[in-house]
């Protein structure tokens, strides 16, 4: 890799510069470079290099914490969780990567509330493929009728738990092994190692999932591109409505870095306070901040043992996904984990394994109230009201109907479900539209406004999805890129 000073990067005149290094500014890059070679790529990182064995060695992905990089307002500190570092969060992700469901792009037309997205499902087919193939997802083929293009995937699913097998012997089951970016088998063409299922997939002992250290690499070392870190963006200079620079804080001095292309991947609350800082505008920028519920559920079960699976969430059951949405209710999906996310069983002894955890993703609309604001200080003040009537409602519909979901299964009871603090799905600040009268960006993910800038990231969802968001992120940046490079 090819690591810079702050004065060497500001001397040059860039083709592009890359504000942040997760994993939508990597997988534009990585097509962006197949096809401009030549281009001249300065990324601008916040964080360090904080390398694997640092991580382990660590215990952490990175010496920044995270919460030092907001400030929360309002009644209501929620947590947002990511990594300040090269490669972003897909240092901290837990790799689980489906796809969006069809269905989660027309919400608008189904139900008549929240909004459509300017794409569809179909137009995402070709660039979930490549970003599968690339991360060398796996997964199970039997997703096909429901995630049309799917099959076949790069590496098999990952061996089923014995409470996954029962749930399949259901005839109408709609019981599934979970997409993940986590080898299920080691290959000759990744340096990753099979997952270990520890279940510290924030912090792989074993490197198994794929992560911009690990699976980047080509785009990292690519002779084109050189990498500026511990330098904090802290706004893009613009003229005639176009981005001329991006100034950034290297120690105690502003830099300036001259582009012909911006692409500004911080995160969902650091992407829009740049554009905020810079006047940058569109509907909504900073608005509609947002992530589904997380929801932890414990199921003790009656003589059958768990924790037998092959990495840290086997699967995931589309019961509630395909019984669809209402006006007053949204989709939730259901995660069958193999970590021992409530403890062991204590209680009667000698059946420590006879218990379940499970996760619920519970959604909810995307609020123009909830956002980040610029308010004058360093960081993003970020303000988040509570979880809607419409999340309540759509956890109360889940959970009654997990009985008849679970009933393959030997159950003692199902205990009372607990709300986490985040998700780290961080979404919606920077949403893509049709116009600059309802979105920030256009659906290749150009700013509406400035026409040489880039958003990339969760930032530009419009609405949260039913599921993990990051393969989709992928697939939005390939498509940008493949759009404007051509």
């Amino acid at each position: 890799m090819n690591f810079i000073g702050a004065e060497q990067a500001a001397a040059q005149t860039w083709d592009v510069v890359a504000v942040g290094s997760g994993m939508g500014s990597l997988f534009f890059l990585q097509k962006f470079l197949e096809a401009k070679t030549g281009q001249r790529v300065l990324i601008v990182e916040k964080g360090g290099h904080n390398t694997h064995q640092w991580q382990i060695d660590n215990s952490l992905n990175a010496p920044v914490d995270n919460h030092s990089t907001y400030r929360n307002i309002g009644e209501f500190h929620k947590e947002w969780a990511f990594t300040i570092g090269l490669g972003g969060s897909s240092n901290c992700w837990w790799a689980l990567t489906p796809r969006l469901h069809p269905d989660d792009f027309r919400i608008h037309s189904l139900t008549g509330t929240s909004v459509d997205w300017p794409v569809g499902y179909d137009d995402l087919v070709p660039f979930y493929q490549q970003a599968e193939n690339f991360m060398l997802i796996a997964g199970s083929d039997e997703l096909e009728p429901h995630f049309p293009g799917t099959a076949p995937y790069p590496q098999p699913p990952h061996h089923l738990s014995s409470v996954d097998e029962l749930m399949r012997k259901r005839d109408d089951h709609l019981h599934y092994a979970m997409p993940t970016a986590k080898l299920s088998r080691t290959t000759d063409e990744s340096r990753r190692n099979r997952c270990c299922s520890v279940s510290r997939c924030n912090l792989c002992p074993v490197d198994a999932k794929f992560n911009a250290l690990n699976g980047f690499e080509g785009v990292l070392s690519h002779p084109s591109v050189s990498i500026c870190i511990d330098s904090e963006v802290q706004m893009l200079e613009t003229a005639d409505g176009v981005v001329k620079s991006v100034q950034f804080r290297h120690g105690a001095r502003d830099y300036k870095a001259s582009c012909n292309l911006c692409v500004l991947g911080a995160n969902a609350l650091w992407s829009p306070f740049i554009m905020l800082r810079s006047g940058i505008g569109g509907h909504g920028v900073g608005r509609y901040l947002g992530e589904k519920m997380l929801v932890n559920v414990e199921v003790n079960l009656d003589g059958l043992q768990h924790y037998d699976g092959g990495t840290a969430a086997t699967a995931m059951n589309l019961s509630l996904i395909e019984e669809g949405r209402t006006k007053d209710r949204g989709s939730s999906l259901l995660i069958f984990k193999n970590g021992f996310d409530h403890g062991l069983r204590l209680d009667p002894p000698g059946r420590w394994r006879d218990c379940l955890p499970l996760d619920l993703y519970v959604e909810d609309h995307m609020y123009y109230e909830n956002g980040v604001f610029d308010d004058g200080g360093d960081t993003p003040a970020v303000k988040f009201g509570h979880w809607s009537d419409y999340a309540h409602n759509t956890l109360a519909h889940a959970m009654s109907r997990l009985p008849d979901i679970l009933s393959p299964l030997p159950i003692e009871d199902i205990r009372d479900p607990k709300i986490c603090p985040t998700l780290g799905h961080v979404q919606g600040t920077c949403r893509m539209g049709t116009s600059a009268e309802n979105s920030v960006v256009d659906d290749h993910l150009v700013s509406h406004a400035v026409r040489n800038l880039v958003v990339v990231g969760t930032s530009v969802f419009p609405t949260s999805g039913s599921v993990n968001p990051t393969l989709t992120a992928a697939a939005l940046s390939l498509r940008s890129a493949e759009y404007l490079a051509g």
